[in-house]
């Protein structure tokens, strides 16, 4: 009895270790930039244990190396070590693990967020007025200093109201495109609204 209490309960570790380590690992569409792939193929030529970088590919990246022959601790256990030296200069960015041992582990496999319909402007079905330009021109100002990775959205309404909602989401921006379109329904009492531009893109009907 005592021995298969024992097996479940090492069982149950192992689980929690792997889905713990998991979490580690990065997900998603990634490309380092030069600078990034340089450090990484330095890395590549030390004894590697594990390699860590910004969702982004290029903001900061951090690797922890074997000094000796006889490497003290697992290639799992050196993840959370290169993560941190990573996040030193992330800027607050998450970091996560492209490189374990040597082999790329980062799952680019991720099928890509479907962009969802919304309705954008179109000059054929009403005029954007003066004061929405002059709104546009601020929000405008706003997209010029905002941090790489914000992204902003601006929205109008046929009744001369506007709205701009920020986020950290990347594309397609669906959730932002839903946010800043409630605004501006909140706004304009629930009068027809059209998403008009993404960032310094204006998005139009074609």
């Amino acid at each position: 009895m005592k021995q298969i209490m024992v097996l479940v309960l090492l069982l149950f570790v192992v689980g929690c270790k792997s889905a713990t380590t998991s979490s580690l690992v990065g997900s998603g569409p990634i490309t380092l930039s030069a600078s990034a792939q340089k450090s990484y193929e330095k890395y590549l030529k030390s004894n590697p244990r594990a390699f860590a970088v910004t969702n982004d590919g290029r903001t900061s990246w951090g690797w922890y190396y074997c000094r000796d022959i006889q490497c003290r601790g697992t290639k799992l256990q050196s993840m959370p070590k290169a993560i941190k030296v990573c996040q030193k200069y992330s800027n607050g960015k998450p970091c996560r693990i492209y490189d374990i041992g040597g082999k790329i582990v980062w799952d680019q496999n991720v099928k890509p967020e479907k962009e969802i319909k919304v309705d954008l402007y179109d000059p054929k079905k009403f005029e954007i007025s003066d004061g929405q330009k002059t709104a546009f021109g601020r929000y405008l100002d706003l997209v010029s200093i905002k941090d790489s990775d914000i992204n902003l959205a601006f929205a109008i309404s046929k009744d001369g109201h506007t709205a701009r909602s920020r986020s950290k989401e990347i594309a397609p921006y669906n959730k932002l495109k839903q946010t800043v379109l409630e605004i501006c329904r909140a706004k304009s009492s629930d009068e027809e609204c059209v998403l008009y531009a993404i960032n310094d893109k204006v998005v139009t009907e074609k």
